[in-house]
């Protein structure tokens, strides 16, 4: 399990490098207001995903044990282009901060991303957690050759090479994942209904709870996209954008900690184990991710000046107001797949709402009047109260106490010594 704690890790390092040179070459070609419509696009597509994810969604790393491929399959696909129809029509008649071609797009390439998405969840829920890695990869890879080749060989300066990159990611993901899962491919059959009838009522109760709690999370991260587009302007949610990118890149490290204990914990029966497990692995990430929170902390304005641009100056007070929030966070993001894998999504969905309450009350009153600022505030706040919410039900459930939360010497020298004898055997 560690070696594919460090095989996740080491590839969303790639994935976190190639993705800030895609908000470095949109920023510098498209200015922040240009990096603020990029921004919409894709949360657009995010929202649309949390509806689409209720069947097609994380549940299925947890089912994929507990049902056959063939089973859980045709209901994730069917349901994903059923959304993406309803999603699209409704965004091309809604103000969602986008022009209509551009809602129509988000629609279609949510489809197509959702299909990836099914491949690389029926990877993790058998355990190929190197296969899923090596598909994240190929998404950002794709999508970077595609923005240098339109913006600097062609020389085109609109948002529409963002988008070509997304089509080009998400089909060159899903072909990847076809190739890689080729023998339920191969077995795949399509049955009388009635077969399916215990496999959807699974997915629509397990992935039903586990969206709640991503459609108010959602809300929590980016209803202030949408509330500064909104009071303010596209330039502001550019920025702010950037800087929440960079913040929230820190949980790569909690995200590819947590993407191996949720598979492996989904698994496992033995309560006992999984919280020991859950615990050290909260440990190992803010031991990690501390460092990382206070050296981006410390870089100057002029270094974001350099890398994205003149409008992006603002971007080093931005990333120290979110920095607490983020690094709580991380240990929300372990805390919260810990009951994920035991198929307690309610609990993610409390803790969500726990942070939208802040969101809500801080994000109305704080963004129309201090705009980018006001917004890193009230994530971080609201951050914070995920976590908390988290770690105190963790540990009334539990045997540990708030003290055990903190990494002892000799346990840094066993994750020391591991590393080594990973990367040296």
């Amino acid at each position: 399990m560690f070696g594919k704690i460090l095989n996740t890790f080491g590839t969303k390092i790639l994935v976190a490098f190639i993705n800030l040179a895609i908000a470095i070459i949109i920023s510098q070609v498209l200015g922040d207001s240009g990096k603020g419509i990029q921004s919409l696009v894709l949360t657009n597509i995010s929202f649309i995903l949390i509806f689409s994810e209720i069947v097609c969604g994380a549940s299925l790393v947890y089912l994929t044990s507990r049902h056959s491929f063939s089973k859980l399959w045709l209901p994730s696909v069917l349901w994903a282009l059923l959304i993406a129809a309803v999603m699209g029509a409704l965004m091309s008649l809604l103000d969602m901060g986008l022009d209509r071609s551009l809602a129509l797009h988000t629609a279609v390439l949510s489809f197509i991303s959702s299909f990836a998405s099914i491949n690389f969840r029926f990877l993790v829920g058998k355990e190929e957690v190197k296969k899923a890695n090596y598909n994240t990869l190929l998404q950002p890879l794709l999508l970077v050759c595609t923005l240098v080749v339109y913006h600097f060989v062609l020389g085109y300066r609109d948002v529409y090479g963002y988008i070509i990159g997304l089509y080009m990611a998400y089909v060159g993901s899903s072909i990847l994942g076809v190739c890689q899962l080729r023998d339920e491919y191969k077995s795949l059959k399509i049955m009388p209904l009635q077969k399916y009838r215990d496999a959807l009522k699974d997915l629509f109760k397990y992935g039903f709870l586990n969206q709640t709690g991503h459609f108010v999370q959602f809300f929590n991260l980016r209803l202030s996209y949408y509330l500064l587009n909104a009071y303010v302007d596209a330039g502001q949610v550019g920025v702010y954008s950037n800087a929440v990118s960079l913040a929230e890149a820190l949980w790569i490290i909690a995200n590819s900690i947590a993407l191996v204990e949720y598979a492996r914990i989904s698994n496992s029966t033995d309560k006992a184990y999984n919280q020991r497990l859950t615990l050290d692995l909260a440990k190992i990430c803010f031991a990690v991710a501390l460092p990382a929170v206070l050296v981006l902390s410390l870089l100057p304005s002029s270094f974001y000046v350099f890398v994205f641009g003149p409008d992006f100056g603002a971007m080093a007070t931005l990333i120290r107001i979110l920095a607490p929030g983020v690094l709580l966070y991380g240990i929300f993001l372990i805390l919260g797949h810990y009951y994920s894998g035991s198929g307690r999504y309610f609990m993610n969905t409390i803790a969500a709402l726990c942070g939208l309450a802040v969101t809500l009350g801080c994000g109305f009153t704080l963004i129309p009047r201090f705009a980018a600022t006001g917004a890193a505030v009230t994530a971080s706040i609201a951050y914070s109260m995920n976590a908390v919410f988290l770690m105190v039900c963790f540990l009334r459930e539990s045997s540990f106490h708030a003290k055990d939360f903190l990494l002892t010497p000799s346990e840094l020298k066993e994750y020391i010594v591991k590393i080594k004898n990973h990367y040296l055997k």
